[in-house]
């Protein structure tokens, strides 16, 4: 795991090329603390490219040496490819055992091809010497980001925004600003501004050196959706096969892994596959004192049935409100996901214990049905062909408690056209066009349980539960592996039928059931709490200062009708709604485009 960057130019401009080159090496410090390197090509007379690698090292410690290069091309390269050893090619000489080389020598022979062999997660950049492309690529799932900026004499890329930022102009992009506001994040390929774009997951862009164009390429295969046979005791056996063996491959690693263990079923599945395949493994908790928030005990269960080593971090609120002011620049492609705030402390507290590599549970609840808005939907879809004679039910709710935007949202689910705007939803559709003053365009959506995941899937797991993951973690110098992202399990899970999701009121029905075999029922059989800060009472006392010092002076009034802002402020502030989401997305924007903005 790493930070990469690199910057193509068709004329020399050495002040841009060395002001690029130093935020790289700075703003990538932290993903990549082992090792900076980098290295200038010139793959035509006219054109230079610089590739710039920070290394985190984790397979092949003395050889995995990045940029790297042969006769065919040179890779720099954030990611572990974890069948590395598996498709390496025939006829092909190896000097070193690491996934880095096998990935250098895949794309000089097979080019975007070879990738579909793999199982990994990556974002690289390699330079074709040959063919004189630069081609940029990103995993299937998006587990690693990679983002792009172009004009007519420079391209450039990086792990984050904030390299970029010595040519992006910062222009607002508007449609990307309400995106975030519905999604709680941006949809790639957009950022928040114009002239910056993620690579999507699944695709790759290949700049022509000569004629300085750009192709969009989709490299990635579709999903192979079957209709399964067999007894649920044999689907059983078929999901615990497919989730242990992904478990073991995420496990190969020169230095120690370790794993984020929560107390839900997710992490507590996850950890227990690993405890059968590593000895001494340690786990690593976030408690609260305030016990509505805290499943410690949850985890501690798991653990002390595997013989885990379990290392708690309790939640202070004064250190986590110290956090929050170097956050927007933490997460620069913002997430409206404050629970990154306390991944990245648990990070921190794992690293200073030792450990590079930590398993995360991220990517079961898109799969699996595990969202509670997943399952509102699946009610209101039951409820909706005889609540729909009923849509005053709505109006009403609206007309006399407009600050009750959720219960709204569900009345209009069940009595009107019922369909599914994704689970990580802040500001709800008929709300938006409410706020806003710029346009609001028709964001995709869902209308069966199986299309509501794969757009949870499509959307809120990389642009939302990825790109959190990856910055809260990289922050602290860690790498987060997500054994649930990965082909194997996705096709498997996309070949379900409903009732092995979803079923009357119970959610990860199939899932749930193969807990049963691993975990102690205490961290099944209850409420699913989450993972979040107390951020309501926050905004209410110790964050209410600052919250209204953005208020004041934000740059976002062009973009919200007259005094929508300060409505939503009102309402959570007088106690007459509860939404900190909605703040939190305000705040963490406004200080998010400050910071980016501060950069040239």
């Amino acid at each position: 795991m790493c930070g990469i960057a690199g910057i193509a130019l068709r004329q020399p401009k050495p002040l841009l090329r060395d002001r690029f080159v130093e935020l790289s090496l700075k703003h990538l410090a932290r993903r990549g603390p082992d090792a900076q390197n980098r290295i200038t090509y010139h793959p035509t007379p006219d054109v230079e490219v610089d590739l710039i690698h920070t290394r985190l090292s984790i397979i092949d410690l003395a050889g995995g040496v990045q940029p790297m290069s042969d006769d065919n091309g040179a890779l720099v390269f954030n990611g572990e490819i974890y069948n590395y050893r598996d498709v390496r090619l025939a006829g092909e000489s190896y000097r070193t055992s690491s996934d880095t080389e096998v990935l250098l020598k895949g794309m000089g022979r097979e080019s975007l091809s070879f990738l579909n062999k793999t199982e990994g997660m990556f974002g690289f950049g390699y330079l074709d010497q040959k063919g004189k492309k630069l081609i940029i690529a990103r995993d299937q799932f998006g587990i690693k980001p990679v983002y792009i900026y172009k004009d007519e004499t420079s391209f450039a890329f990086a792990s984050t925004l904030a390299p970029l930022m010595a040519m992006s102009r910062k222009e607002i992009n508007p449609d990307s600003l309400v995106e975030y506001y519905t999604s709680r994040g941006m949809r790639s390929s957009n950022t928040i501004f114009k002239d910056v774009i993620e690579v999507a997951p699944g695709y790759a862009f290949i700049l022509d050196l000569d004629t300085w164009s750009v192709e969009t390429v989709k490299w990635a295969l579709p999903r192979k959706i079957e209709n399964l046979s067999g007894s649920e005791e044999d689907l059983i056996d078929q999901l615990e096969s497919i989730l242990d063996a992904s478990v073991k491959r995420h496990l190969i690693s020169d230095v120690p892994v370790a794993a984020l263990l929560s107390g839900g079923i997710d992490s507590g599945l996850m950890t227990a596959f690993a405890a059968r395949h590593t000895d001494h493994l340690s786990a690593f908790t976030i408690g609260f004192r305030d016990a509505a928030y805290d499943e410690s005990q949850h985890a501690a269960a798991v653990a002390q049935r595997y013989g885990l080593k379990h290392h708690v971090m309790y939640c202070e609120d004064d250190e986590f409100i110290d956090l929050i002011a170097d956050w927007p620049l933490i997460m620069d492609d913002a997430v409206a996901n404050p629970s990154t705030v306390l991944l990245y402390a648990l990070s921190r507290f794992a690293r200073e214990a030792g450990y590079k590599v930590l398993l995360a549970g991220e990517g079961a609840d898109e799969f699996f049905g595990g969202y509670h808005q997943q399952w509102r939907f699946a009610m209101a879809k039951k409820l909706n062909p005889a609540a729909r004679f009923f849509p005053s039910i709505a109006d009403g709710i609206e007309r006399f408690a407009p600050h009750r935007t959720r219960l709204i949202h569900a009345a209009k689910l069940a009595t009107g056209d019922c369909t599914f705007h994704g689970s990580s939803m802040i500001v709800e559709p008929w709300l938006a066009r409410e706020l806003f003053a710029v346009p609001v365009g028709d964001a995709p959506f869902a209308s069966t349980l199986n299309e509501a995941l794969l757009l949870d899937q499509d959307y809120r797991l990389p642009d939302d539960m990825l790109t959190a993951a990856d910055r809260a973690t990289m922050h602290a110098s860690v790498e987060a592996r997500v054994p649930f992202v990965t082909r194997a399990v996705a096709d498997f899970a996309a070949s379900l039928d409903e009732r092995h999701l979803i079923s009357g009121f119970s959610q990860k029905v199939l899932l749930r059931k193969l807990a049963r075999r691993h975990i102690p029922a205490s961290c099944i059989d209850r409420r699913k709490v989450g993972f979040d800060l107390p951020l309501s009472r926050w905004f209410r006392t110790s964050l209410k200062e600052r919250l209204l010092d953005a208020l004041a002076n934000t740059w976002q009034r062009e973009f919200f009708k007259d005094g929508a802002l300060d409505k939503l402020v009102e309402w959570h502030l007088s106690g007459r709604a509860n939404i900190p989401d909605k703040l939190w997305a305000f705040y963490l924007l406004e200080h998010n485009v400050r910071a980016l903005r501060a950069i040239s």
